[in-house]
């Protein structure tokens, strides 16, 4: 078993590791292959390699090197977090034996425990919104619908890639999240109202109550002009 395990690491895709200066120095230790490339990874890197378990680096060999590569791939996946894994499922069971549960239902936590997250669909986005309407048969209602039917054509033109804005920018600015949570999230996002009153505003969003504001009478292509201003000109901001 211990045998396959080595084999297995020797093989490791260093860049399935999220650190991109660990990627470069798995990546000097797997090319290392003549003497004079060792005593250069060795005065580079040789206290880094030691301080990750592997202290023999200094006199190692050649043919050492897809053991050393093996060593510092296992402290970064196992030692390295092996102690903060152990504490986090101590925290756990002392909740009623709850990482005990988790191990017997895994496939019920995984959502939970996994980026289980795909890429958003029309269907998918819809439902996750309501609408805050003004009464039924009111001027303001019927602008209101006149602003929805440029929304619609708005997230159609997303589905179809007609735009270069995604359901994932859009929820970004509404929410500031990135995708939803696996447990939804605290309220339901709502698209409220307002009136346009001199110089254009365009759309904006409030990420603690989830509430995007679309003006009302707006047709479809200029629904469209001041969402993806809108949209693009908050690049960056509130997200979580």
């Amino acid at each position: 078993m211990m045998c396959t395990q080595k084999a297995d690491l020797q093989h490791f895709d260093y860049h399935d590791l999220p650190d991109g200066n660990v990627q470069g120095n798995l990546q000097k230790i797997k090319q290392c292959s003549t003497e004079k490339q060792l005593l250069s990874l060795c005065s580079e890197l040789g206290d880094w390699i030691s301080d990750c378990g592997v202290p023999g680096i200094f006199t190692a060999k050649i043919k050492d090197i897809p053991t050393v590569f093996t060593q510092v791939v296992k402290h970064y996946i196992y030692f390295r977090t092996a102690s903060v894994i152990q504490q986090f499922i101590e925290g756990m069971n002392t909740c009623g034996n709850l990482w005990h549960q988790v191990e017997r239902n895994w496939i019920a936590f995984l959502p939970i425990f996994t980026s289980t997250s795909r890429e958003m669909s029309l269907p998918s986005f819809k439902g996750l919104y309501k609408i805050s309407w003004s009464p039924q048969g009111s001027n303001q209602r019927e602008r209101e619908e006149e602003t929805m039917f440029g929304w619609e054509m708005f997230l159609i033109a997303i589905q179809e890639k007609a735009t270069d804005v995604t359901f994932k920018d859009l929820l970004v600015f509404w929410t500031g999240m990135h995708s939803v949570p696996c447990l939804g999230f605290p309220g339901e996002p709502v698209i409220e109202f307002y009136e346009q009153e001199g110089p254009s505003r365009i759309p904006y969003a409030s990420t603690c109550s989830l509430s995007l504001f679309l003006p009302r009478g707006v047709e479809e292509e200029e629904m469209n002009a001041l969402l993806t201003r809108a949209i693009k000109e908050s690049s960056g901001f509130g997200r979580v």
